[in-house]
């Protein structure tokens, strides 16, 4: 029998084969609060159909081992955005920026060469950026889950929205 795969399935697939596994969780708020399914590893998922299943529902996910997540949590605003995608752009970052569905936005920097370093080493290189734009400290950790773009964010159900990208 053939497994029913949504696109939401199909992209967690293509980044886990392209830059390694990560896990993914459903998020949902009960009583405004916010609560998560149990992470799972995409390969782990990806051999079942129950497994499938949980992919195309999946609306979180871990940072990925090339990635720093400038998350603009504090001070939020379009000017401040658009300055720090300059200084990106300045620097030849390759990146995404999205509107979160949520209270501010997220700043997607995807560098291949983080995937070389261990993960202490990644935290470091991410702590040093993120602190260099004023944003959220705790996205140094290659623990963390964040809302999927272009996807309903769990708490207010509006879409995570591309609003600018690298040059």
């Amino acid at each position: 029998m053939e497994r029913m795969t949504t696109e939401v399935a199909s992209r967690l697939v293509k980044l886990s084969t392209k830059y390694g596994d990560f896990k993914v969780a459903k998020g949902y708020s009960v009583d405004e609060e916010r609560k998560f399914t149990k992470r799972k590893h995409v390969s782990e998922l990806w051999s079942s159909d129950k497994g499938i299943d949980f992919l195309n529902k999946a609306n979180c996910r871990q940072i990925l081992p090339c990635e720093i997540i400038l998350d603009m949590d504090d001070n939020i605003s379009e000017e401040r955005l658009n300055i720090i995608c300059d200084n990106l752009d300045e620097y030849g970052f390759s990146y995404k920026a999205y509107a979160t569905g949520s209270k501010g936005y997220h700043i997607h920097i995807f560098e291949d060469e983080l995937i070389k370093y261990s993960e202490k080493i990644r935290q470091r290189i991410r702590h040093y950026i993120i602190s260099k734009h004023k944003c959220d400290g705790h996205m140094a950790s290659g623990n963390v889950i964040i809302a999927l773009e272009d996807m309903p964010h769990f708490k207010t159900g509006k879409v995570k929205t591309l609003v600018r990208q690298s040059r």
